[in-house]
């Protein structure tokens, strides 16, 4: 059972903050989906699950396999490059374009993963509580996504996963 006293493990503290950004998608802010805590899940496999996108619904999830290994050295620091996996689903709209709302559930995705690293002229953080998930991590790179339409035994929803990888400085028993 997890004390609620106790600081969160670093890998818990990035992957909620990714969580806590991703739920401020808002129609009201141009985006074409509104998204929340309720909408925006934890290390939850969408597809095949019991989850319903109502219109969507995203995860975030730690990639099965984890990049080329940096071991700690004497004096136990690590550089990690941790890949993530955002993953969406939305309804299908029964007709012959279904992952249309996809693509765009994907471009509000990837716009609000942008202000991690958004700079403004003169090199201060465009969204400063935002930039670098406030500290949490070094970097961050945003991979080609996969968007798919339903399929039979996969998902009956047009569903898409975003790759990212985040760089961190890793203190071993930290």
């Amino acid at each position: 059972m997890t004390d609620p006293t106790r600081p969160l493990p670093k890998r818990l503290a990035v992957i909620r903050a990714i969580q806590e950004l991703l739920a401020t998608i808002k129609t009201t802010e141009g985006d074409a989906f509104d998204m929340d805590m309720n909408k925006v899940l934890r290390s939850v496999v969408l597809i095949g699950s019991e989850h319903r996108p109502n219109p969507a619904i995203l995860s975030v999830l730690e990639a099965p396999r984890p990049d080329i290994a940096f071991f700690a050295d004497n004096g136990q620091g690590r550089a990690d490059n941790w890949t993530l996996l955002i993953q969406g689903l939305t309804q299908d709209d029964k007709t012959a374009n279904t992952k249309d709302d996809a693509y765009f559930l994907l471009q509000d995705v990837e716009r609000r993963l942008a202000r991690i690293s958004a700079m403004k002229d003169g090199g201060r953080a465009a969204y400063p509580g935002t930039y670098m998930l406030d500290g949490k991590i070094s970097s961050v790179e945003i991979g080609a996504p996969v968007v798919r339409p339903p399929e039979a035994q996969v998902s009956s929803f047009a569903f898409f996963y975003l790759p990212i990888r985040v760089g961190m400085a890793v203190e071993i028993g930290e």
